[in-house]
């Protein structure tokens, strides 16, 4: 490893410091038993909250007092071993991973990906190709958390076979698409602003129960947002993450990374194989429109029959649709290639399809017991809740104040991964607050996903995160935690910056964020 690269520059001294720490697993061990102390002493401490929170079931405004509960006392202990086979097993990223790469992967084996990238690979300008991914992130909120486990792994797959570093794609997907929370082009069709203008009009009737925060809220700003953090992320990526990154390639993966030899032409059997993958998805798609488009479509709201705007089971049922919607054409090229001739030669592949999984489960293990621990314990929130107290007697008013709570939403986010948990406590306490001074819910429940959107890339507590380590571990087994963090810490840094400047210049022009909004009161 050249030594002279190691040194360069601040994020270089940063790695090597980093490169020194214990093995994630090890790491995550650490923080649990810290978390585990730590919980015992403030517990015999009395530290304990009261605010006002939301009841997600009822909507209703409820008074809660949190305290810190110690996890070495006989009620934690009894809660670490009868929970631990839960937290595990509801781990959100294991079962979400483990079944999407069944059947992403299934893809990949039977060579239906591989010959698609041939096809298009002539038609790709590698010039563009950060961009792309960048735009294909920040919109994959559309569906949720499809993104971590859909744009972050093609992202590597394509700078592989353009000769750029992996590791750099995984690090711009996983940027863009966390950045993407707070942009969408078709916002105003995600589950999520639907879910949140539900929990901002909860926590704005403390004040004003008349007052009805819609889907729409944010849909304009997020809009042309989308454009501005797609071209922050893949120019920070290029410029000062990429460059940096030959330190976690060996000279050996170095070479193989530049002479892969990639053939562009396509055999026959391959040629064959994607015209009946063009016929499999003819037929996912017509499945899924038949399921979906019709008035008694089950794929639509039992209720309400809508299909995109708010809930419906299309988009919260959204991986295992994408799943079908590849699968077919995935056995239909196998079938057309002749790599698949019996159930047999189907089933091999399916198995192909998860190996390598076991580091990725045991790192799952020991991240959801740190995770589920710091839960336990309450400190997030206590933290969350002495932080808004604090913030609302700073004396500061319109702008400067809710840039203030973009930035101390980024911090929380380090303790409290989840962004609708985290706005279920901290709705009911800034909103009202917010709304008396002058600054309406819409703008508030925006400040907020700009924040969250920033720090998710560099908190451990991110559920997904043991998942993007997996994915960089594939291409170099060195990578560790730290070094994910560090190198993130710029794509961090830029979009929190660069949203709080784009942010600023929309309320001094007193753009509107939404339709039927108003920024200040």
């Amino acid at each position: 490893m050249n030594n002279s690269i190691k040194q360069k520059g601040f994020l270089g001294k940063v790695a090597i410091i980093a490169n020194k720490l214990p093995h994630p697993v090890t790491i995550f061990i650490i923080f649990s038993i810290i978390i585990a102390i730590l919980s015992e002493v403030f517990a015999r401490l009395g530290t304990s909250v009261q605010i006002e929170t939301i009841n997600r079931s009822t909507k209703q405004i409820e008074d809660t007092t949190f305290y810190v509960k110690s996890l070495l006392t006989p009620e934690g202990i009894r809660w670490i071993f009868e929970s631990a086979v839960e937290n595990f097993i509801s781990f959100e990223p294991l079962g979400v991973v483990l079944f999407f790469s069944l059947f992403f992967n299934f893809l990949n084996e039977v060579g239906l990906f591989p010959s698609f990238l041939k096809k298009i690979m002539g038609k790709i300008n590698g010039k563009y190709i950060s961009f792309f991914i960048a735009f294909l992130g920040v919109n994959s909120s559309f569906a949720g958390d499809i993104g971590y486990v859909l744009v972050v792994p093609i992202a590597g797959i394509l700078y592989k076979q353009l000769k750029r570093n992996p590791i750099a794609g995984i690090l711009l997907g996983f940027s863009s698409t966390s950045a993407g929370f707070a942009a969408c082009l078709v916002s105003c069709l995600v589950s999520i602003d639907a879910l949140l203008g539900g929990l901002s009009t909860a926590a704005i009737s403390i004040v004003n129960p008349d007052y009805i925060v819609t889907p729409l809220a944010n849909s304009i700003f997020m809009f042309f947002f989308t454009f501005f953090i797609t071209f922050i992320v893949a120019f920070v990526n290029d410029k000062i993450v990429e460059p940096k990154l030959d330190m976690f390639l060996p000279t050996d993966e170095v070479q193989n990374l530049e002479n892969e030899d990639f053939n562009p032409n396509l055999t026959l059997e391959e040629e064959r194989g994607l015209k009946w993958a063009g016929l499999g998805f003819i037929i996912s798609f017509t499945i899924i429109g038949v399921l979906s488009l019709p008035t008694w479509g089950p794929l639509r709201n039992p209720t309400t029959g809508k299909l995109l705007l708010g809930w419906s089971p299309l988009l919260s049922a959204i991986i295992p649709v994408i799943c079908l919607i590849f699968f077919i054409p995935g056995l239909l090229y196998g079938i057309g290639a002749n790599k698949i001739k019996n159930d047999k030669d189907l089933m091999n592949l399916l198995f192909k399809a998860l190996d390598g999984f076991g580091a990725f489960i045991v790192l799952c293990f020991f991240s959801s017991i740190f995770i589920s621990w710091f839960s336990y314990s309450q400190f997030g929130t206590i933290i969350a809740a002495e932080g808004g107290k604090f913030l609302s007697q700073i004396g500061l008013t319109g702008i400067p104040l809710i840039i203030t709570f973009i930035i101390f939403v980024s911090f929380i986010n380090l303790f409290m991964g989840s962004m609708t948990s985290k706005y279920v406590l901290l709705a009911p306490i800034f909103l009202p607050m917010l709304y008396k001074l002058g600054i309406s819910p819409e703008l508030a429940q925006l400040a907020y996903r700009l924040g969250d959107s920033a720090t998710n890339i560099i908190s451990p507590l991110m559920s997904y995160f043991a998942l993007i380590l997996m994915y960089c571990n594939k291409y170099n087994k060195k990578f560790g935690l730290g070094d994910l963090i560090t190198y993130m810490i710029p794509h961090s840094i830029s979009i929190l910056i660069s949203s709080i400047i784009f942010f600023t210049i929309w309320l001094i022009l007193n753009l509107p964020i939404g339709f039927g909004t108003v920024n200040f009161l």
